[in-house]
């Protein structure tokens, strides 16, 4: 199943990019936001409302999916500093339990050092990148 709102955003920024990284990074999105993802990410949401406001469990898990997916997305780039910092968003968002400080640090930095070191990139690959400063922003102010 092909997300249709995905392949709008590919077709509307598609300017004289390399199209078969493109097609590689939208094949894999549709792969990792899939029915059993969702799935997972709801339970995450479920057992994190046992510990925090609902609120603050769907900003730790929206951190924590945006880890994995582009874990998976970019699985082919080095460990040190590009898949290094994909696993400590995880461990930052889930750290959100103990203190909201630490996802809205980590989520504002990593949004924007990324946008840095991507400049160059697609501008739907800097969706998620400004969602992460959402993120951070949205964290301060819900906690």
């Amino acid at each position: 199943m092909r997300l249709q709102i995905l392949d709008k955003f590919f077709q509307m920024f598609r300017k004289g990019r390399d199209e078969r990284r493109l097609e590689r990074i939208k094949r894999r999105a549709c792969e990792a936001l899939s029915l059993p993802t969702i799935l997972l990410l709801g339970l995450l949401i479920r057992v994190l409302t046992s510990f925090v406001g609902w609120v603050r469990a769907l900003l730790i898990s929206w951190g924590v999916l945006d880890g994995v997916v582009s874990n998976y997305i970019y699985r082919e780039e080095k460990f040190f500093p590009y898949q290094f910092l994909r696993y400590g968003r995880i461990i930052a968002n889930i750290s959100g339990i103990i203190s909201p400080a630490i996802p809205i640090v980590w989520n504002i930095s990593d949004g924007i050092y990324s946008m840095i070191i991507y400049r160059r990139a697609h501008p739907v690959e800097n969706l998620p990148r400004l969602g992460r400063v959402l993120n951070g922003v949205m964290f301060v102010a819900f906690s």
